[in-house]
């Protein structure tokens, strides 16, 4: 949980020392943010194709070398792929009625983060590597150093400390960039110099083999397009309440930012029920798969409980640590209520998507993913924003529905699956 949350901690940090400089440049942290969680999500979940296939490989030295060697450069592809297309289609946020003034801000905030996902996206596919043999520990603690990093670099950059000039916006993609790559740095050290990740390392050989590329495709493509179905969802969300204003599109980020804390929490949830169901999947284990399965929706009720507690009482005090602006913070402690009332079905729907991953299951979620999102959440969103006139409000009640039906759909999926069909 703690490495998985280390990769949102970045835009949260720049979302509060950054809303201290003005409404302008938070509402271009919360559109740069939304464009590159869009192409960082799908990366994710990409790189989720790997760990399963470890989880259930009993350790076969040659086979582990290999996939972890065609996730590694599928990967990278896919990244800067993305980044182009991303430098390529940004000009075009002219045309999406966003305010001039953020959009200002907004680009050279998000050149830098974007290439920061390929430092990233390296760090991430070692971190599913070494998940994937079962330890999960030293990627936390290499994330939780590297947003400390993060944090120091932005009081520097962002407000010209220590004979720095003042960089503000511009500071904090810095500050995103160079942490991430410590973060890649350190942990190609570790594996390097570890013999329990070593030896697979270098006993990589250079070849191309069709089926690890297919294995790997199968599991991590779907992957990432389940995160951007709905990610992309909550993008088209953010770039919706942009055309009500800055200070709309301020207190969306606040809501979004916070809610964001929750959800990569419960995506650890939901990489280490893919990682426990891949194993007892390997070992043909039906009894303990159905068991793991559950606890592992049980711990996200519980969790998620607690945060949409937190968001509900708490949400006229949690927007006062990003922005002094009443208006945003009356708005923005409106959709926390929203925010709390999701947490439940986001965390069912994000650990159903895990456990299903882990039984190899991954065209019908997706399926379920993207109806959910792309076909009922959107055309609901700009009903009830824009139709009914009910706003940012109308936008986060419709996220809320498609959440709702996609947990129901991802637990019932489960159970059918291990019930009826021996897997």
């Amino acid at each position: 949980m703690l490495s998985q949350l280390g990769h949102i901690t970045v835009g949260v940090v720049d979302s509060i020392m950054v809303g201290k400089l003005g409404v302008n440049q938070l509402a271009a942290v919360s559109l740069s943010s939304s464009i590159f969680g869009f192409i960082l999500l799908f990366c994710i979940g990409l790189s989720f194709g790997i760990t399963p296939l470890i989880a259930s490989s009993n350790h076969n030295q040659k086979y582990i070398s290999r996939i972890f060697f065609h996730g590694l450069v599928m990967n990278i592809l896919f990244s800067i792929f993305l980044i182009f297309l991303v430098f390529f289609f940004k000009k075009y946020l002219h045309y999406l009625g966003q305010d001039y003034d953020v959009l200002n801000y907004t680009f050279p905030y998000l050149d830098l983060i974007c290439l920061s996902l390929i430092p990233l996206i390296l760090f991430q596919t070692f971190k599913q590597f070494i998940e994937g043999l079962g330890f999960t520990k030293p990627a936390m603690y290499i994330s939780i150093f590297s947003n400390i990093i993060n944090i120091i670099l932005n009081f520097i950059l962002i407000f010209g400390l220590f004979g720095f000039p003042r960089l503000e916006i511009i500071g904090a993609g810095y500050a995103t960039l160079i942490s991430r790559i410590i973060m890649f740095i350190l942990i190609l050290i570790y594996c390097i110099l570890s013999k329990k990740f070593s030896k697979y390392i270098f006993s990589i050989k250079l070849l191309f083999h069709t089926k690890s590329f297919k294995k790997i495709f199968n599991i991590g493509f779907p992957s990432g397009l389940q995160y951007i179905f709905e990610v992309g969802a909550f993008s088209v969300a953010t770039i919706m309440i942009g055309t009500f204003g800055a200070k709309a599109l301020a207190a969306h980020q606040i809501a979004l930012n916070l809610a964001s804390i929750s959800y990569m929490t419960i995506s650890g949830i939901s990489s280490s029920a893919m990682i426990s169901l891949g194993y007892f999947y390997g070992k043909n284990d039906h009894e303990e798969l159905r068991k793991s399965g559950h606890s592992n929706f049980y711990l996200a009720l519980i969790l998620m409980s607690v945060f949409a507690l937190i968001f509900i009482f708490c949400r006229n005090l949690l927007p006062q640590l990003y922005i002094t602006d009443s208006i945003v913070i009356e708005i923005a402690s409106t959709l926390l209520i929203i925010a709390g009332l999701f947490q439940i079905p986001d965390g069912i729907q994000a650990v159903g998507l895990g456990v299903l991953r882990g039984i190899r299951d991954t065209k019908v979620p997706t399926f379920i993913t993207f109806v959910c999102y792309w076909i009922f959440a959107i055309p609901l969103s700009y009903y009830l924003g824009f139709i009914l006139e009910l706003g940012v409000v109308g936008i986060w009640v419709s996220l809320f529905f498609a959440l709702t039906f996609a947990a129901i759909s991802h637990f019932i999926r489960f159970n059918y699956l291990t019930n009826f069909i021996k897997l």
